[in-house]
C-alpha cells in the first residue's frame, strides 16, 4: 500500500514538473505583425494595391512574423557584406552601351542587385536609359519605384536615391501582405564606371 502511495506521489510530481517546464518555454512565433510595424515601419497592404505593378505577391511563400523579423533584423544589421561589380561595354561608332551591375550580398544569404543602363558618347556626355533591380531571395520581393541620376557638381560623379520596398507574405491570423520601406542611395563615377549603393532599413 505504501508503495502505491509513493508511486502516485511520483506521478503527481512529474506532472507538475512537466507543466512547469512547458510554461517556461518561449511562445512560438511570439513576434507579431504589430511589432514589425513598430520596429521596421511595416504596413499591411491589400494584394490588389500592388497588383498593378505585377509583383505577384501571392506567389510568395507564407512565412511567420518571426521569420520576417529575423530577415529584417539581419538586413538592418548589414554585417558580413560582400560587394561585387560587373561592367559590360559595347562600343558602336561614337557611343558605348554600358550595363553596370553592382551587387551586395548580406550575411551570405540575401543578394541585392542594381543594374544601371547607360549610353556614353565620345564627347563625354552620358545618357541614362534606366535600371533593373532584384533580389536573390524567394522569401520576399524587392521593388524600386524608380530613380534617376543627378550630377554631383563638386566631384563630377552622379548620385541616385529612392525609397524602395520589401514585400512579405506573412501568416498571422490569416494571410497578410506587408510592405517595408527601405531607402537606397548610390553613386556612379562616369570616368571609371564604378558604381556602388547602400540602403537604410
Amino acid at each position: 500500500m505504501k508503495a502505491i502511495y509513493q508511486l502516485f506521489a511520483m506521478l503527481v510530481m512529474m506532472s507538475l514538473a512537466s507543466c512547469s517546464a512547458e510554461s517556461s518555454d518561449p511562445v512560438e512565433n511570439s513576434t507579431s505583425t504589430n511589432s514589425l510595424e513598430k520596429t521596421f515601419g511595416a504596413r499591411s497592404v491589400a494584394y490588389d494595391e500592388n497588383n498593378s505593378d505585377n509583383l505577384s505577391l501571392s506567389n510568395l511563400p507564407a512565412i511567420s512574423a518571426s521569420e520576417a523579423n529575423d530577415i529584417l533584423s539581419t538586413l538592418r544589421k548589414h554585417t558580413n557584406v560582400k560587394e561585387t561589380q560587373d561592367i559590360d561595354a559595347t562600343t558602336r561608332a561614337d557611343q558605348t552601351q554600358l550595363t553596370i551591375t553592382t551587387q551586395q550580398t548580406v550575411n551570405g544569404k540575401y543578394t541585392f542587385t542594381i543594374q544601371l543602363n547607360m549610353i556614353s558618347y565620345s564627347d563625354g556626355s552620358l545618357y541614362y536609359k534606366g535600371y533593373n533591380a532584384y533580389t536573390s531571395s524567394t522569401l520576399f520581393k524587392w521593388y524600386l519605384k524608380g530613380f534617376g541620376l543627378s550630377s554631383n557638381g563638386s566631384t563630377g560623379n552622379y548620385k541616385f536615391e529612392c525609397t524602395s520596398y520589401l514585400y512579405f507574405k506573412v501568416a498571422d491570423d490569416g494571410i497578410r501582405y506587408l510592405e517595408v520601406p527601405i531607402s537606397v542611395k548610390g553613386t556612379y563615377n562616369p570616368s571609371t564606371h564604378d558604381a556602388s549603393f547602400t540602403y537604410t532599413l
